[in-house]
C-alpha cells in the first residue's frame, strides 16, 4: 500500500488503518469509543478517532469523532485558540479548566453545525 499524506500535519489515514488492521485492535478502539461520531453519527469503525477535549495536556476527557469531524474541530482550534494552548507545560488549573470549557463549546458548535447541515440539505 503506497504511503499517502492526507493532511499537512502528517496524519496518514492509510498507515493508521493498516496498523489497526495488522494489530487487530481496531475493534478495541471502536468499542472504547462511543461507537459512532458524536457530531455526525458516522459509524465506520475504521474512521473513528479520539478527540481530547481541551488537549491531551489539559484533560483526560475524550469523545469519539470521525476523522472528518476531528479534522474540522482541530483546524478550528489551531486557528482560533490562544497561542501555546496545546503545550504540555505546567499551566495553572484555571487555565486548563478554561481550555476544557472552550473545547466543550467548540464540540457543541460542531454538533450543532453538523445537525443543521443534515436538516438543511
Amino acid at each position: 500500500m503506497p504511503d499517502m499524506e492526507i493532511s499537512k500535519n502528517g496524519n496518514d489515514y492509510f498507515k493508521k488503518a493498516k496498523r489497526l488492521i495488522e494489530e487487530n485492535n481496531w475493534r478495541d478502539t471502536f468499542e472504547q469509543s462511543q461507537g459512532f461520531c458524536i457530531a455526525c453519527n458516522h459509524d465506520n469503525p475504521m474512521d473513528m478517532e479520539f478527540h481530547h477535549i481541551g488537549a491531551k495536556g489539559n484533560s483526560d476527557l475524550v469523545v469519539s469523532l470521525c476523522r472528518n469531524c476531528h479534522g474540522r474541530i482541530s483546524r478550528k482550534q489551531m486557528k482560533s485558540w490562544p497561542k501555546n494552548w496545546s503545550d504540555k507545560n505546567d499551566k495553572p488549573q484555571v487555565v486548563k479548566d478554561a481550555l476544557v470549557l472552550r473545547g466543550i463549546s467548540d464540540l457543541l458548535r460542531l454538533i450543532s453545525d453538523r445537525s443543521l447541515e443534515r436538516i438543511i440539505r
